[in-house]
């Protein structure tokens, strides 16, 4: 499967974009504060197919993919964490 990651910035926030074969959907960004460099807020599992368009079974993975692969694009050697809401990035 070929995924992709777009950007949309607007100033300290914008939209992080993933796209595969089978749907495109986009996330709220803002920029953090201290060493967590940006926060990008989830699509809730109760709305996570409405949203889009994925099964509720692909939401870990798609999320860890949004995760790592904003880690690798925006940071030099940061990590992030997972929880229900939000995905968040260090650096």
């Amino acid at each position: 499967m070929q995924r992709k990651l777009e950007y949309i910035n607007e100033g300290r926030s914008g939209y992080v974009i993933y796209s595969d074969e089978t749907t495109k959907f986009r996330l709220y960004y803002e920029f953090g504060g201290g060493e967590c460099a940006a926060i990008i807020n989830i699509t809730p599992a109760e709305d996570w197919i409405k949203v889009t368009g994925c099964p509720l079974t692909s939401r870990n993975d798609i999320l860890a993919f949004i995760a790592g692969q904003a880690v690798m694009d925006q940071t030099s050697k940061g990590h992030f964490k997972i929880s229900d809401k939000f995905i968040e990035i260090y650096e």
